[in-house]
């Protein structure tokens, strides 16, 4: 039976994208795989536009997994050297995984990981993520989050909406969050961590930078480590999570560290919804009206990320959701693919790629994005 392989699973656009099964009227023959002075690349999504294609055509032999059958794709699988995915793709089982021996390099347009089996690769694969192809875009969406809660803008929509506000002249000192000269704690100083600062600094806000490394950078404090952390959750007003999901930092933000951060703290969440501990974070909003929690990504639920919840957020007025589009908003600008074919040029001349990770960081239980 021949079986569509490859698909996304979600953004639309990508659905009705048909570009790599129009690529090439005369596609690479199998027949000559293991002739071929070309390394060969598999590509497992339709995100990846013509002139990329063509342009990673000059240094391998570029498959699409798109255009192939169940019968031809299990020919290809042991001669593959490379793999550039978004999603990872179902077909990519163990099963399928342990006969890929000639892998060595996987290449994710996600700015994380954390869906890459790790566990399923041997020592040779080198998996490298797509840090800073997404920075601005999701650090402006980080931005709309904080300012919305900062100024109830959600709140006082559906006030007006149900017509239980009225025009005044003066709200309490509760009704809004000025953040001029206010702190801002960000958690996670890569590519996005450091664009959230930039916009901070044009709110006049002290930048207070959690990180593995130490920031050298103007007007930013730099903290590491446990007590590091415990600092910027308990001076911060505002804090913004873009850390990477990894086993170090899976609910690295429990029932304790909810505990320590001011009570009308806002708590933006960027990066992954297992960073914060989901019944942690419910208890902490009812027991605090205060406190603000606006996230863009949620929990997994059967290993893949899902709107649906433990607890019911909604039902708190100081929780806003939105349905995971910082994402989105970036690859819209073409950058994410861009970088991520960039980069799997490096390693097809024989450079050494970038955002190369450390498997042993990352959770290895099946997970998958959207």
């Amino acid at each position: 039976m021949t079986q569509t392989i490859g698909s996304p699973r979600n953004y639309e656009d990508l659905k009705r994208s048909n570009t790599l099964n129009k690529v090439r009227k005369k596609p690479p023959q199998l027949s000559k795989l293991k002739t071929s002075p070309k390394p060969n690349l598999l590509i497992t999504t339709e995100a990846v536009d013509q002139d990329s294609i063509q342009a990673l055509s000059k240094y391998a032999r570029v498959f699409s997994s798109a255009g192939l059958d169940e019968a031809s794709l299990a020919r290809l699988l042991p001669s593959v050297d490379g793999l550039l995915v978004f999603f990872w793709p179902s077909f990519l089982s163990p099963e399928n995984l342990s006969r890929m021996s000639h892998l060595r390099f996987i290449q994710s347009i996600l700015a994380g990981v954390n869906h890459i089996p790790f566990a399923q690769l041997t020592k040779k694969v080198r998996v490298c993520s797509n840090a800073g192809a997404y920075s601005d875009e999701v650090a402006e969406y980080a931005w709309s989050l904080l300012l919305s809660a900062a100024k109830r803008v959600v709140d006082f929509h559906n006030a007006v909406k149900s017509e239980q506000w009225t025009l005044r002249r003066m709200l309490g000192g509760k009704e809004v969050t000025i953040l001029g000269d206010k702190t801002l704690g960000i958690l996670g100083y890569g590519g996005i961590g450091s664009a959230v600062a930039r916009i901070g600094k044009g709110f006049s806000m002290k930048i207070y930078a959690f990180s593995r490394k130490p920031v050298r950078e103007k007007g930013v404090r730099s903290f590491q480590g446990d007590k590091g952390l415990l600092t910027v959750l308990a001076e911060s007003d505002a804090v913004i999570a873009s850390l990477p999901l990894t086993k170090f930092t899976d609910k690295i933000i429990g029932a304790d560290k909810l505990a320590t951060m001011k009570k009308d703290a806002i708590l933006v969440n960027i990066a992954r919804g297992e960073l914060v501990d989901e019944t942690a974070l419910y208890e902490h909003l009812k027991s605090n009206p205060d406190f603000r929690y606006a996230t863009d990504v949620w929990w997994y639920r059967e290993g893949k990320e899902s709107l649906k919840t433990t607890h019911p957020f909604f039902e708190v007025p100081n929780f806003i959701g939105t349905p995971h589009v910082s994402g989105p908003s970036g690859l819209a600008t073409g950058k994410p693919v861009k970088f991520a074919v960039e980069n799997v040029i490096r390693f097809l001349r024989g450079l050494k790629p970038r955002n190369i990770v450390n498997p042993a960081e990352y959770l290895t239980t099946d997970r998958q994005e959207y």
